[in-house]
């Protein structure tokens, strides 16, 4: 049963509204009927006949905004599977103590011992490198193992080789298939994790999964709206279901991934034919289409500007485009007919002008009424000033990770090249320019530091990654600006106007910290926990 739109009132003496003045008062909302009726300064009494809650001083704000997220992916990654993310794990010795002591596991998952680890774990592991299958072996050889890394890189033990035919998995695009001097398999597998006999899910499953990953990595933190990036239409069908009930407090915009959830054609056909209508639920509707124009820094598949530092066989990388400029055009005047917006993964800047060339071509130069191409990861890396040309030509939006300063902030410019370092989440330059930066968590189980946006907020005020190094320090941000980017500017960024600010008509989507992120320490943001959740005027969780 969805939740009731609720009527309240909520005293705080830090009021951070988020509105475009970015005002904090002392003073109560009033909310009717799952809307912010009113905002009353210190001292004017609340109206009679609702009940009060005053928090004190603690921070009330409007509910975090996550334009990009994978709930079901990260409900499939965890599942079952043992925390190998770093931290806990700094090390292989550590990683396989950690699946030594969880291998019970294993029969959640069909009899695999499955371990998730985080991004560029072969830098961070106190070895420099991943582990192998004689690794993995010494954790067992007698049932299979298999450790993913991030989303994309797999390392299994010498059991798990034995169960899959290496000889016939593709090594096309991104795959690959790790290899020694002798031309042995190493166990290391890239895009390649659903070639394991791994059992799927079963619907009780992935129901369950589903709802303890939004409860422990979504509405624990606040976050009141969700654009999940959807992994399969079933997952979407799952969501369309709980979402905005007391299982899934939270409103959510899904993005169809084309291919991955559905080829093209199809999508446009089930949308065609209404089958891709939204549902009856208000908390739930189908967004757009999500698809992958280029590929990622971390194997020199983003499309960049200037060849990346290492080459590959001797010759030198710029990445990869998955469609022509005509291909995306085309694409864009199809979703522009079945009123879905496009979001698309654009690493690289090459890609990312490419995509805006691709909407003018498609839209005659006229984006009015329609809506913006979504750039996923724009803003991220911007070493030409001249690509925001593109951005701002066509009338689209970036959409940045701050959590990614942490995660890999360090890493990419050892990919790219060093010109690359000055590029790096320039917010302070966009921001003083007057572009509303946004952050999404990309969550999809890989980092789960990145779930909580205060992590995010930490991020784009610290500047500072994984391996302690700053991160082109003189881009960093105030803790308001930086909530803005989570609240507000997310909202705007999603297209909803409804919500990310407290004002006057705006849904009552509402969280309580425990404390002020402006008067912690810059490292301990994100640290602070949050005490209560309001989705639409009623109180859907209490914490503290």
């Amino acid at each position: 049963m969805s939740i009731a739109p609720g009527s309240m009132t909520i005293s705080s003496r830090r009021i951070m509204t988020m509105d475009a003045a970015a005002t904090v008062l002392d003073g109560s909302v009033v909310v009717r009927d799952g809307r912010i009726a009113a905002i009353l300064p210190a001292g004017v009494a609340p109206p009679a006949g609702l009940p009060v809650t005053d928090v004190g001083d603690r921070p009330l704000l409007p509910g975090f905004v996550d334009p990009h997220v994978h709930i079901e992916m990260a409900a499939l990654a965890m599942w079952g599977a043992v925390d190998c993310h770093t931290p806990p794990c700094g090390s292989i010795e550590e990683l396989i103590e950690q699946l030594r002591a969880h291998a019970h596991l294993r029969e959640q998952r069909g009899g695999w011992l499955v371990g998730q680890g985080g991004l560029f774990a072969g830098r961070r592991f106190a070895e420099q490198r991943l582990p192998t299958r004689e690794d993995l072996d010494r954790v067992s050889t007698a049932f299979p193992v298999a450790v993913r890394f991030g989303a994309h890189v797999t390392v299994v033990n010498s059991r798990g080789l034995e169960l899959i035919d290496v000889g016939a998995l593709p090594e096309t695009g991104d795959a690959y298939i790790g290899r020694d001097a002798a031309g042995r398999p190493t166990g290391e597998l890239h895009e390649l994790f659903y070639a394991l006999p791994i059992p799927s899910l079963t619907e009780a499953e992935l129901a369950q999964a589903v709802e303890e990953t939004a409860e422990r990595y979504l509405t624990r933190y606040g976050v009141t709206t969700a654009g999940e990036i959807t992994t399969s239409m079933a997952g979407a069908r799952l969501l369309a279901e709980l979402a905005g009930t007391a299982r899934l407090p939270m409103a959510v915009d899904a993005f169809v991934w084309a291919p991955g959830t559905l080829p093209l054609g199809e999508l446009f056909d089930a949308r065609r034919a209404g089958r891709l209508d939204d549902p009856s639920n208000p908390a739930f509707r189908y967004r757009g289409i999500k698809i992958f124009v280029d590929g990622g820094f971390s194997a020199a598949g983003a499309a960049v500007l200037r060849p990346y530092a290492q080459e590959r066989d001797g010759e030198p990388q710029s990445g990869r485009m998955a469609y022509t400029a005509g291909d995306l055009a085309d694409l864009i005047r199809t979703t522009d007919e079945l009123d879905l917006q496009v979001t698309a993964h654009v690493n690289g800047e090459r890609a990312q002008r490419e995509l805006c060339r691709a909407a003018l071509t498609a839209r005659g130069g006229d984006a009015d009424g329609r809506p913006p191409v979504r750039l996923e990861h724009a803003g991220n890396v911007l070493t030409d000033d001249a690509t925001l040309d593109h951005w701002r030509r066509a009338g689209a939006v970036p959409i940045p990770q701050a959590g990614f300063i942490y995660t890999m902030g360090s890493f990419i410019p050892r990919s790219m090249g060093d010109y690359a370092f000055p590029g790096m989440f320039r917010f302070r330059d966009l921001i003083d320019r007057g572009w509303r930066v946004c952050s999404s968590s990309d969550g999809a189980g890989s980092e789960l530091l990145q779930f909580n946006p205060l992590f995010g907020v930490q991020c784009a005020v610290t500047r500072v990654s994984c391996v302690g190094e700053e991160v082109n320090p003189g881009q960093r941000i105030t803790v308001m600006e930086a909530l803005e980017m989570h609240t507000s500017s997310a909202a705007a960024a999603m297209g909803l106007t409804d919500r990310g600010s407290i004002e006057v008509g705006r849904r009552a989507d509402l969280v309580v910290l425990a404390a002020d992120p402006r008067d912690a320490a810059p490292g301990e943001i994100s640290s602070i926990a949050v005490d209560a959740v309001t989705v639409n005027g009623a109180v859907a969780r209490r914490y503290g």
